[in-house]
């Protein structure tokens, strides 16, 4: 019986322990959606990143994809990072901005899905994507989301 409850009690630890996380500090005061431009996601993978550009158009935005040496020219600068791992399926682990202007950091937005009995990692990304620039952006046009 005690083997039995110590089961139960190490395969709640994990599920419990295995969660997705997203923060964020969003970006104070109204903002406007004129050009914004974006350094590129080092990762293989870029699904976040096509998302974002997408997300951020669909916002209102004129984005412009700069490298991240050459942002002198830009007031508005957002970075978007990404990781994805492999666990049943190919899914997005991690997804990272930081929002400048005029090369002040002004909000951030960061996801982490760990790895495990963790269901919820398999997000729609771009669902993600939005919900997480709805949050770093909230006085822009809210995208649609069901997280």
């Amino acid at each position: 019986m005690k083997a039995k409850s110590l089961i139960c009690l190490s395969v709640s630890a994990v599920l419990v322990s295995a969660c997705s996380s997203t923060s964020i500090a969003p970006v104070a005061g109204n903002l406007s959606t004129d050009e914004i431009c974006i350094i590129p996601d080092v990762s293989d993978r870029k699904v976040a990143y096509s998302s974002t550009i997408k997300a951020l158009t669909a916002k209102g935005f004129t984005v412009r994809e700069v490298s991240a040496a050459n942002t002198s020219d830009c007031s508005k600068v957002i970075s978007c990072q990404s990781q994805s791992h492999w666990d049943l399926a190919n899914f997005t682990s991690d997804i990272s901005y930081e929002y400048y202007e005029n090369g002040e950091l002004k909000g951030t937005a960061k996801y982490h899905a760990a790895n495990g009995l963790n269901f919820t990692k398999f997000i729609n990304t771009q669902e993600k994507v939005n919900e997480m620039l709805n949050k770093l952006f909230p006085t822009t046009v809210q995208l649609q989301t069901r997280y």
